[in-house]
Formats: structure tokens, C-alpha cells, sequence
């Protein structure tokens, strides 16, 4: 028997720099550290991206996940730990 699929709600926007460190700097991110990597990027890595944002240049989505309860809200990163922690 196939069990009925959950329906999610995807909402897709786009954020600033600013508005993403000032979530961070409000402790609103999470990190699940059972499937997400260390911080590997190389120094070179680092300057590109930093080139792309100083450029305007399209970078990478950065996956978000909202979590709730009734004490404490926030987001977990999906995808996006190494940009994100550059970036702060």
C-alpha cells in the first residue's frame, strides 16, 4: 500500500547579504551537522565568491529550511553552509 505523499509548501525568495547576516547574527540558522560537510573551501574559493557578490554576479541558491516550535523559530541550512559561513 502507497501512503499519500505530504504536501509542502516551497517558497522561493530572494534575500540580501545584509538581511541573511542579520539572521545570523540573531541566531536563527541551524546546522545539522549528520549530513552537512566541514568547512572545506580553499582560499581561492573564497575570492571567487566574494568576486561574484562584489560583481552582481548570479551565486548559487542557498536551500533553507523553516523550523518551528513553540520556543524558538529559525532555519536549517539544506544547501548553502559554505557560502553562508564565508559570508559571516
Amino acid at each position: 500500500m502507497v501512503e499519500k505523499a505530504e504536501k509542502w509548501d516551497l517558497t522561493v525568495r530572494g534575500d540580501t547579504v545584509e538581511r541573511l547576516f542579520a539572521n545570523y547574527r540573531d541566531r536563527q540558522f541551524l546546522v545539522n551537522r549528520s549530513y552537512q560537510r566541514k568547512l572545506v573551501w580553499t582560499l581561492d574559493e573564497k575570492q571567487f565568491f566574494v568576486d561574484s557578490i562584489s560583481n552582481r554576479y548570479p551565486v548559487p541558491i542557498i536551500l533553507l529550511a523553516e523550523k518551528s516550535s513553540k520556543d524558538a523559530k529559525g532555519y536549517e541550512i539544506i544547501d548553502g553552509l559554505q557560502r553562508l559561513n564565508f559570508i559571516f
